[in-house]
């Protein structure tokens, strides 16, 4: 006779007061034009030397916890940064904004653009060389208005700590630490409207939107490309954002199309591509519709009124001339209560993407397109950002960095008729 041996489960390990983790944070806060939320992954996170830098409703309840857990804490305005002060607000003569701070270049000042302080020569309570951003928020011939507050002062934030694994070790060492917060809370707020409501000034008009390399599209799409330009888990963060945005059963277009969506899971009823390559577009299995179009010599979208459910544009937003009238377009042609999504990341072609592209902070290129969304009649405006999270081993790019692809979306909703 043989007796079974009793069964045993591993346990599930716990976090302590030493150990490591990788965790992700996410922050909400809304301004008065969108909702945002924003993602920082961090793959090797310290209790010992980092649970002491979050907000006490995080930080103090982090050891005993387990995979899959998650903690929240509700911030009031400036609680994670400095707080908001009228007397951070300064003003000065337009001259003392230096043009030529960056070598080689020629920046001019713009309204509700950020710079860094360093721009800003002999301004009281500036160092020469800071490059914490400052918001020129009033502009005149006579006058230069700074806003030296941190982007988020104003807004209430949301903040959660997702435990995703416990990894295995301990930490036990002091020294100079840098807070996990400072990636997430330190440039979001660029993509904020000004506080008057004024739009801002990006840039995005006339030479704005010219491009280095001005010659027909049709020449630089002659060849396929049937690569990918994002890695993996980039695409897999689209793709888990489209999923959950994108009801199923919808007619989608898929803007400046190539051979793969992006919406494994999302189920459209139907799929048109519109895109400049017609060996790419063949290529995408998921498609019903294929149409050949270049947006750039005519921005007409070939769909009729109220006809569409979702537009997608991926990685791709960058590279039309004439956004605006694309957009409205895209109004036209969804159904009430249709969805237009853009994502998009810090990789791009230079010679063919808009000059004003290449002059913002990846947040502000946020802010320009909520913007953009606006404008053209969008409203539940929303964005997304995901940065931090380990690139795949087998990426080309793998040695160069560490890091996957950000990832960034902003999408809005048609309003109901």
């Amino acid at each position: 006779m043989h007796t079974l041996a009793p069964t045993t489960y591993a346990e599930e390990p716990i976090l302590d007061e030493h150990g490591l983790a990788s965790v992700t944070m996410t922050v909400n806060w809304s301004d008065d034009r969108a909702t945002h939320e924003e993602q920082v992954h961090v793959e090797r996170f310290s209790v010992w030397r980092e649970a002491d830098m979050l907000p006490p409703d995080i930080g103090l309840k982090l050891p005993g916890m387990c995979a899959g857990e998650h903690l929240q804490a509700g911030l009031l305005p400036g609680e994670m940064t400095d707080a908001w002060a009228p007397t951070r607000q300064i003003a000065a003569r337009p001259s003392r904004f230096d043009r030529r701070h960056r070598r080689g270049l020629v920046v001019e000042p713009r309204l509700g653009r950020f710079y860094p302080q360093g721009f800003f020569q002999g301004v009281d309570g500036i160092i020469k060389d800071a490059v914490e951003p400052a918001r020129i928020t009033g502009l005149t011939q006579d006058r230069l208005q700074i806003d030296l507050n941190p982007p988020l002062a104003r807004f209430p934030l949301q903040l959660e700590l997702h435990l995703d694994r416990v990894l295995p070790g301990s930490d036990r060492r002091g020294g100079r630490c840098i807070s996990p917060l400072d990636d997430l809370l330190q440039y979001p707020g660029l993509a904020a409207p000004l506080a008057d409501g004024q739009d801002t000034d990006y840039g995005d008009h006339g030479e704005g939107l010219s491009r280095i390399d001005e010659r027909p599209d049709r020449a630089f799409y002659a060849r396929p490309r049937l690569v990918q330009h994002l890695d993996g888990r980039a695409l897999e963060t689209v793709n888990a954002l489209y999923r959950r945005v994108i009801p199923a059963q919808a007619v989608v277009l898929d803007l400046m199309a190539s051979h793969d969506s992006h919406l494994q899971g999302v189920s459209p009823a139907n799929l048109h591509l519109l895109g400049m390559q017609a060996e790419e577009l063949a290529a995408n299995r998921a498609a019903h519709n294929r149409v050949v179009h270049d947006l750039n010599h005519s921005p007409v979208l070939p769909f009729a009124n109220n006809t569409l459910d979702a537009l997608v544009c991926t990685a791709s937003i960058e590279y039309l001339i004439r956004p605006a009238e694309v957009l409205a377009e895209s109004l036209r042609a969804l159904r009430p209560g249709g969805i237009c999504m853009i994502s998009f990341s810090n990789r791009w072609f230079p010679s063919k993407a808009i000059r004003i592209w290449s002059e913002l902070h990846e947040f502000e290129r946020v802010g320009m397109l909520t913007q953009w969304l606006q404008q053209a009649g969008y409203t539940q405006l929303h964005t997304f950002s995901a940065r931090g999270w380990p690139r795949p081993a087998d990426d080309i790019h793998a040695r160069e960095t560490s890091n996957a692809d950000p990832v960034y979306a902003v999408w809005g909703f048609k309003p109901d008729a």
